[in-house]
């Protein structure tokens, strides 16, 4: 009889701890479910929803000079407006890695020297290019803008 009692005590030990081990396993399931959904969420509560943007400029043809660039950042990852900088005479090719609010419109405008032709780009991550122009002609700043997708690391295609 208490061979019996000590078996029917293990296997409720067994039974016990398997439940246990399940129970564990779908709370963690679980919780990295309910957080792969609720990331973007998040960081829109603390926000801090902002991309890394890559601004280029270069000469097409003519000087390897722009009399002026333009272009629009936010300050900050956490700071809700824009900042407008300008530069005047700068060598060509130029880039500069800036943050830009979700939702924000980024923006770099080369003015080429003289009867030269300019072009922009703006590349999400320094990688994947979001907006490009060129100058409509001799001396015609390229314009390159875009607004930034407003969720949290989900970039329209």
């Amino acid at each position: 009889m208490a061979s019996q009692n000590r078996s029917s005590r293990s296997s409720r030990g067994t039974v016990l701890l398997i439940t246990l081990g399940f129970l564990v396993a779908a709370l963690v399931v679980g919780g990295v479910l309910w957080a792969k959904n609720n990331i973007t969420w998040i960081k829109e509560q603390e926000g801090g929803g902002a991309w890394s943007l890559t601004y280029e400029a270069r000469s097409v043809r003519g000087e390897e000079r722009a009399t002026a660039v333009r272009y629009r950042h936010s300050p900050g990852r956490y700071d809700a407006k824009q900042r407008d900088e300008r530069l005047g005479s700068t060598t060509l090719p130029w880039n500069t890695e800036v943050v830009v609010k979700t939702g924000a419109k980024a923006r770099v405008e080369v003015t080429p020297a003289g009867n030269g032709i300019a072009s922009c780009r703006i590349l999400l991550d320094g990688v994947r290019v979001v907006a490009q122009g060129t100058s409509p002609g001799p001396g015609k700043p390229a314009v390159c803008d875009v607004i930034t997708s407003s969720t949290p690391e989900k970039w329209p295609r």
